[in-house]
């Protein structure tokens, strides 16, 4: 009974002292600030964020207490300013940020900008934010956590921008080290989710980075096997998956493998392998990040069928999409070398490529298709972009060993093979393609270095633009060019 009694007596006791603890924190969460000037703190918070975010930020209404759920205080009506010293280039606003604050530091009279939440907002950020961002020690100093809630931000390039609308989602960073990013945005009004988690392994920090593009059904995974941002140091292993049914020139369906190598702002992409419903292969290539985007890349076909594309979809690629239309800070060079192809018209097995691009022009260099029977059809031209439209500039050389053979295979009528001779034949086509229409329009027909006349050009227009709606493959079938025989 006596223990009992004594049980009761000090849990009792104990509550008594917890509800005391209780009441006395709510009292120095509650009443306590109401007795600060939080207005005295504007200079130092806005001092810390200039520090760690390298913008000059603004604070135009007064500072507002906020203690439920959690004590913290709201700024409001942010102005932002590219130059950290002074009131100078004006880059956005945010309409609200609550920042986290300990009770206890505030009763010492100081603050530390550590938990940030911005709310509704518009940044437009220099072209050399993120490098010097990514450099700053002061910004991955600490641990904190930054959360965003529709934010809207253009990321200026040297002859543009690029644009992240509705921002929404958390960056977790713990003593130096990137914790964790969880985002959704809109990139060219796609829908996009991010996510990353890092770790420590020994000495190195590791992460995985995972994007997803819902409505491409395109998915990145990059395994980082040690990055350090402040360094821009990154080497890991990555794989693509673009599984879009709709997709045309190939990429149904495309798995891409590779390894990563970043260092002094030059991507290294080795042991590349690709698979896709068209065509497996494998390559190599680097990314020049500085001054502008640059790639330079080989890769090698080894079964490539071209029998399966849609000519439905590539006209939806080609036309729709818009897939020449290249910002003009992209430049670059793609060679392609393909062993075994397939055509529907079968009549040739390899092919080699060059494209080039620059200025925002896509240009193929000696796109060359040949035979075993040694007949090639050579393709040269400048994809330009002018007034919404993309031209198609084409200069074609066609070789072909021996004519009537040639006629044979591709099922030609029994009257024009009867009059052809078994010799040699070359001819060339200069012409544009007007991709929004699909209409080609002739300059130049040239038989056996002859020039025909305007009346077949004419007809040869006509000829050739009936094929090229049927199947804008076409353009690569010679037999579009038998008008010069």
């Amino acid at each position: 009974m006596i223990l009992r009694k004594l049980k009761l007596f000090f849990e009792h006791k104990l509550a008594k002292i917890a509800m005391s603890v209780l009441i006395t924190l709510f009292l120095i969460i509650l009443i306590i600030p109401l007795f600060f000037d939080f207005e005295s703190f504007k200079p130092e918070i806005e001092n810390q964020i200039s520090q760690k975010f390298l913008i000059k930020v603004k604070i135009n209404d007064k500072i507002v207490y906020r203690p439920f759920f959690r004590p913290h205080i709201r700024l409001s009506s942010i102005d932002l300013y590219q130059n950290v010293k002074k009131d100078d280039g004006y880059i956005g606003n945010i309409d609200k940020i609550n920042l986290d604050i300990n009770i206890f530091d505030i009763i010492l009279k100081k603050i530390i900008v550590n938990n940030i939440e911005i709310t509704n907002g518009i940044i437009e950020l220099p072209n050399n934010y993120i490098d010097n961002f990514s450099k700053n020690s002061l910004a991955f100093s600490e641990k904190k956590k930054i959360s965003v809630d529709s934010l809207d931000l253009k990321y200026q390039l040297n002859n543009g921008f690029v644009e992240l609308n509705d921002i929404k989602g958390e960056i977790k960073i713990n003593d130096n080290f990137l914790k964790e990013i969880n985002l959704t945005t809109n990139l060219f009004n796609f829908p996009i989710f991010i996510n990353f988690q890092g770790s420590k392994y020994k000495d190195k920090n590791q992460g995985k980075f995972y994007m997803k593009i819902p409505s491409l059904e395109f998915i990145l995974h990059l395994t980082l096997e040690d990055f350090d941002i402040l360094k821009n140091k990154y080497l890991g292993k990555g794989n693509i998956k673009f599984e879009n049914p709709s997709s045309s020139v190939g990429l149904n369906n495309l798995h891409l493998d590779f390894n990563l190598d970043l260092k002094d702002d030059v991507v290294f992409f080795d042991k590349v392998l690709i698979n896709s419903y068209l065509f497996e292969g494998s390559g190599s290539g680097k990314v020049l990040l500085k001054p502008n985007l640059y790639f330079n890349t080989e890769f090698n076909f080894k079964n490539t069928n071209f029998k399966k594309l849609s000519n439905l979809n590539l006209k939806k690629a080609l036309i729709n999409y818009k897939l020449f239309r290249i910002n003009e800070n992209l430049g670059g060079s793609l060679k392609l070398h393909f062993e075994k192809i397939s055509t529907s018209q079968n009549l040739f097995n390899k092919a080699d490529a060059q494209i080039n691009l620059e200025g925002g022009d896509v240009i193929v260099q000696d796109l060359i298709l040949s035979s075993n029977d040694n007949d090639q059809l050579k393709i040269n031209g400048r994809f330009i972009n002018e007034d919404k439209e993309t031209t198609f500039f084409i200069n074609c050389d066609i070789f072909i060993s021996n004519l009537k053979n040639f006629y044979k295979k591709t099922n030609g009528p029994r009257d024009k093979i009867a009059i052809l001779a078994s010799t040699s034949f070359h001819g060339k086509m200069n012409s544009n393609l007007n991709m929004k229409k699909g209409i080609i329009v002739i300059n130049d027909l040239i038989s056996e270095n002859k020039k025909l006349s305007k009346n077949i050009i004419k007809k040869s227009e006509e000829e050739i633009n009936k094929l090229l709606n049927k199947n804008i493959l076409n353009i690569l079938d010679p037999r579009i060019y038998s008008i010069l025989f």
